[in-house]
């Protein structure tokens, strides 16, 4: 807004610039980070805002969130111009960072009660999600659904096209009836709310993934937005799209400047004020950019761990109502935590440190890889 104000008064051209206003955005949003998280950590410690029972484990956890909401929040403030794809994103962030900060406000709660007695650690484990998932998930789908009919209404472009891998516009794309788009965009940012907080396990785990599913969606963003671009890609062509390029350069850069400080050993961590939100964003995003049906390709880490947590709960429940006795497909779920249990075992690693950080980094390589192919399978691959 504040970029837009100066090229109408200043006739200057580079101000009204996506990629110019996106890499000022993302600029501003890893200073501010790096400038405000010190004294942020400094306060939670005072405050002893940790979920955490173990006091070696006892990094910051409850609202690292709500930092990140307001970082993106003041960056978009100066970069963005404001439209209905803008809106709609922004939304979704601000109400499921809410109901993260909800969650976590919860868990400190919780880790006091135990502190101080009220509570047992078996109980505090067993309330580990602080709010109850029914609720968080009636939410989820509440907020997502409200969104999803105001975008189909509002918004002319979201008609529920959605663009086949592999297949180019020219031979047709389909168009899901109501009926159907708006349940589809409803789970798919609920799903990915989900599953970036499960991800969020270990230091920089969720991360390096959400950044590379951020730069997939702002790169087919841009594309898709130019009329020229779109047509020799055989791409749809989705005006005003390009709006959102600022807010994820925000998100990326406040992302950045977390990985600065959540280097192992991390001194704080994203909480699901952060993870769910995040989650929901780019949701949102890979159904403004049709690309929902990619999703398999470059959020594949964060599908897998919600697949694995959903399975995992499934399968419990129906072994122990057919035999009386609950079985389980993973040692452990999220599914990281199934490979922490078997690096664990095969006692070739020094001790915890070394698994997570080898697991994080496989994650890493991975989300990188999949990036490339999701970008080459939507830009090329016809």
């Amino acid at each position: 807004m504040l970029l837009e104000f100066l090229y109408q008064h200043t006739g200057t051209y580079l101000f009204n610039s996506r990629l110019f206003s996106t890499s000022v955005a993302a600029v501003i949003s890893f200073l501010l980070a790096i400038g405000f998280f010190p004294a942020y950590i400094k306060f939670l410690r005072k405050f002893q805002f940790s979920s955490e029972l173990e006091k070696d484990n006892a990094g910051p956890v409850m609202p690292a969130g709500i930092l990140f909401l307001i970082i993106v929040i003041i960056s978009a403030l100066i970069s963005v111009r404001i439209n209905s794809y803008v809106i709609s994103a922004l939304v979704i962030y601000c109400f499921f960072s809410i109901i993260g900060a909800a969650d976590d406000i919860a868990k400190v709660i919780n880790r006091g009660k135990v502190a101080r007695g009220e509570m047992t650690k078996q109980d505090y484990q067993y309330k580990a999600d602080g709010i109850s998932s029914s609720l968080r998930l009636t939410l989820y789908i509440g907020i997502s659904l409200a969104v999803a009919m105001f975008a189909y209404k509002y918004i002319p472009k979201i008609n529920g096209d959605i663009v086949l891998p592999f297949m180019s516009i020219d031979k047709g794309y389909p168009s899901m009836p109501i009926w159907l788009f708006i349940p589809f965009m409803t789970m798919t940012i609920a799903i990915l709310a989900n599953g970036v907080n499960f991800t969020d396990g270990f230091d920089t785990l969720a991360a390096v993934p959400s950044i590379c599913c951020l730069l997939f969606l702002g790169i087919i963003s841009f594309v898709s937005s130019n009329s020229i671009w779109s047509s020799y890609l055989l791409i749809p062509y989705i005006p005003g799209l390009e709006e959102i390029l600022p807010l994820i350069g925000a998100v990326i850069g406040t992302l950045l400047a977390y990985l600065w400080f959540n280097s192992p050993p991390s001194t704080i961590i994203m909480g699901d004020s952060g993870s769910v939100g995040l989650g929901g964003l780019i949701g949102i995003l890979f159904i403004f950019s049709k690309s929902g049906l990619f999703l398999p390709i470059v959020a594949f880490i964060f599908l897998l761990e919600f697949v694995s947590v959903f399975t995992q709960m499934g399968w419990f429940k129906i072994t122990k109502l057919i035999t009386g006795e609950g079985k389980r497909l993973f040692l452990m779920a999220p599914i990281h935590h199934h490979f922490q249990i078997l690096m664990r075992r095969s006692g070739l690693y020094g001790g915890e440190f070394q698994i997570k950080s080898k697991i994080a980094w496989r994650f890493h390589i991975l989300s990188v890889v999949l990036l490339i192919v999701g970008l080459v399978s939507f830009l090329k691959i016809r």
